[in-house]
């Protein structure tokens, strides 16, 4: 899921072959007290084909460090008997944007330029020859809504490599944090089962000493 400058990856974090920034990528990534342990090497992305994780004892709250890939995805996650149906939202794009008004340009005569004096008759002739221009911003055809998404941002890049192993500059990666409440003698989590989504930690909490255990995904598979 994540690639060095220069590398080239065939599937990569979206399956195209696009892929986080591996040089901005911790770790360990600390989050509202508590924290994501992230694998290295090749193998450091999950996706999520219904797999049962263990849940150790005295955890009272999941934290699922998580983005889809092909715009924001609903997933249940199964924890015990209880369903918790989360949207995980897209790893790119905009988390949030103001109104934006929609133009159609417009065609716009430009009055004809009066000579000066003892200008050369065909200069005047250019002069005042009729003239058009396009003004983008002619009329306003309507408002696209703002919005922002509510899912809590835990990580971002400015960037993210492309299947040429390039720097896309101003195109941000993100990865989100969603919570899951450990019902009363919850012994497993049940992950989704869909192959948009891509999970890249998951930390168990007591609540009240911080993280009991914080490990990579694969390792508890």
């Amino acid at each position: 899921g994540a690639s060095n400058d220069g590398e080239r990856l065939k599937a990569g974090f979206d399956g195209e072959g696009n892929t986080l920034p591996a040089e901005m990528l911790p770790r360990e990534l600390a989050y509202g007290g508590i924290t994501f342990q992230l694998a290295s090497g090749k193998v450091n992305v999950l996706v999520p084909r219904g797999q049962t994780i263990f849940v150790p004892p005295g955890m009272r709250r999941l934290y699922v460090l998580a983005a889809a890939v092909s715009g924001d995805e609903k997933a249940t996650f199964r924890i015990g008997n209880e369903s918790h149906e989360l949207t995980i939202q897209n790893w790119g794009g905009f988390i949030g944007q103001w109104y934006d008004r929609q133009w159609k340009e417009v065609e716009v005569q430009i009055p004809p330029r009066t000579p000066p004096p003892d200008t050369p008759p065909d200069i005047a002739a250019q002069m005042q020859r009729p003239r058009t221009r396009i003004d983008p911003y002619g009329e306003m055809l309507g408002i696209t809504p703002g919005f922002i998404k509510r899912a809590p941002l835990a990580w971002f890049a400015s960037h993210h490599h492309t299947v040429a192993g390039t720097n896309e500059a101003y195109a941000y990666s993100y990865l989100f944090a969603y919570t899951i409440d450990v019902p009363v003698n919850a012994t497993t989590l049940t992950l989704p089962n869909n192959e948009q989504i891509r999970i890249l930690a998951i930390t168990g909490s007591n609540e009240r000493g911080g993280v009991k255990a914080a490990h990579p995904l694969y390792d508890t598979l």
